[in-house]
């Protein structure tokens, strides 16, 4: 089980504007919220790191392995 911190780690190194993340059971959804919103989702592709192993997946594979429920959402300053 990998911490927030660890998490965000690696998702900063694959998306570098991320300002947003959304605490799963499973996972963290990092996103960026100030990007213009587009069709399907905002401007930047969310990142999801998997808890269980730090492993980055898409987020409709994050959806098949089971997201858990939804913890908090919250901003990254």
């Amino acid at each position: 089980m990998i911490s927030y911190e660890e998490a965000y780690n690696t998702a900063k190194k694959l998306k570098p504007n991320i300002d947003g993340c959304i605490e799963y059971e499973n996972g963290y959804v990092f996103l960026n919220y100030k990007r213009k919103r587009t069709i399907g989702g905002y401007g930047q592709t969310r990142c999801v790191i998997l808890k269980e192993n730090g492993k980055a997946v898409p987020f409709n594979e994050f959806i098949i392995i089971g997201t858990g429920k939804e913890i908090r959402e919250f901003d990254i300053k």
